[in-house]
């Protein structure tokens, strides 16, 4: 007989994520539910078989409950504060034309509190991944970035498949414990004992801290083992053009100011990466699996370090008047937020009104593309 380490750790994962949470809850409230329930005064002696059968029963069933209602703590909790990384407002907010988060809570979420200053790099490069190895299939959306990387170690690396799950194991406990701590709090306040209740109030606060760092090191182990893998690879898969031909994406930037108490509308042009002296629009590569409007956000984050939100759709127009040139997708964008500091040696932009910034960018097509983009602004804005 050998010792399988897969179930012997989703033993553990049972053990430490509903047993044990289900077993503090039960043997707490033990004394009250035999008197609700049973009908047993004198509270619920454990000196017998029976009882202990009971007990575990009660164990497991109220683990599983509790578990049940942990579960919700991912979209409720850890999905919401995980957005506040960079890449989540990119993604899950900006490109779908919300505002920013507030700005102490993206500086918290890239603190190392949680989850510092370089938390998206991993997840980036696995979704690019997955989207890659899936394009055959039309199946780029079918699983998220983790689940794929957890699919993919079951094969290539069972032993990284422990490590995640060694991760995960933590963080369903601590997700457990938060919902156990939160129901003895309610029930020892119901029973007056507000010292009992103060301390299981003060223990959920590290205990939400616990599971929202562990949840984070499991996909962070996960998208690490994953990249290690593809890198190992003699040759990877190479990128597969898009059905709809796009390859790149930008944005017209624009913000309102006032000039002599009238509202007026600049756009924002910036240095061309080659030609310092050239004006052009921001515009980037469209990764693999990635929607062209979070290519435009992102683009104009790195390229201009401001955050701005999608607006709408101008067109789709080609880098050139070649047949084959490059099919870029563009965007109205409208400017959240400017950068704290911006390196001199970077690429530097230049905001100014629309004639002006129609009449200096460099080339016919950007000057046709701003010229769309004033159109689709207020028409009762000066510009």
């Amino acid at each position: 007989m050998t010792l399988e380490p897969q179930k012997f750790f989703i033993g553990l994962v049972d053990f430490f994520s509903i047993l044990m949470p289900g077993a503090m809850l039960a043997y707490v409230v033990k004394d009250w539910g035999a008197s609700k329930f049973l009908g047993v005064d004198g509270g619920f002696s454990l000196d017998r078989a029976e009882p202990y059968i009971v007990f575990f029963f009660a164990s497991y069933l109220l683990g599983h409950f509790v578990f049940l209602l942990s579960a919700a703590l991912d979209e409720w909790v850890y999905d919401p504060v995980r957005a506040l990384t960079d890449w989540g407002q990119i993604s899950k907010r900006l490109a779908k034309g919300d505002n920013l988060s507030a700005a102490w809570q993206r500086r918290m979420a890239a603190s190392h509190l949680l989850f510092g200053a370089n938390a998206d790099n991993a997840v980036m490069q696995a979704q690019r991944i997955k989207a890659r190895a899936l394009h055959r299939l039309e199946a780029e959306k079918a699983v998220n970035a983790f689940q794929w990387c957890k699919a993919r170690l079951t094969d290539d690396l069972p032993q990284g498949l422990l490590a995640v799950q060694r991760f995960e194991a933590d963080a369903k406990f601590f997700r457990s414990l938060f919902i156990v701590l939160g129901l003895l709090a309610a029930y020892y306040a119901s029973q007056g004992k507000w010292h009992a209740e103060a301390l299981c109030l003060a223990g959920m606060l590290p205990a939400l801290w616990r599971y929202i760092d562990q949840r984070f090191k499991s996909t962070q182990q996960a998208y690490w083992f994953a990249i290690m893998l593809e890198a190992k690879e003699a040759k990877p898969p190479a990128a597969t053009p898009r059905q709809d031909g796009l390859s790149h994406a930008g944005g017209v930037v624009y913000r309102r100011t006032m000039v002599d108490g009238v509202e007026e509308v600049e756009f924002m042009l910036v240095e061309a990466s080659q030609k310092r002296l050239e004006r052009v629009v921001p515009k980037g590569h469209i990764e693999p699996g990635e929607d062209p409007r979070v290519t435009a956000v992102r683009e104009v984050k790195e390229e201009t370090g401001h955050w701005a939100k999608v607006k709408c759709w101008l067109e789709d127009s080609r880098l050139g008047k070649e047949p084959d040139a490059p099919l870029v997708r563009w965007f109205l964008l409208e400017l959240c937020e400017k950068p704290e500091k911006w390196r001199r040696e970077c690429r530097q932009y230049h905001w100014q009104s629309i004639p002006a910034a129609i009449e200096a960018a460099t080339f016919d097509d950007a000057k046709l593309l701003l010229a769309l983009a004033a159109g689709k602004i207020n028409p009762g804005v000066r510009s």
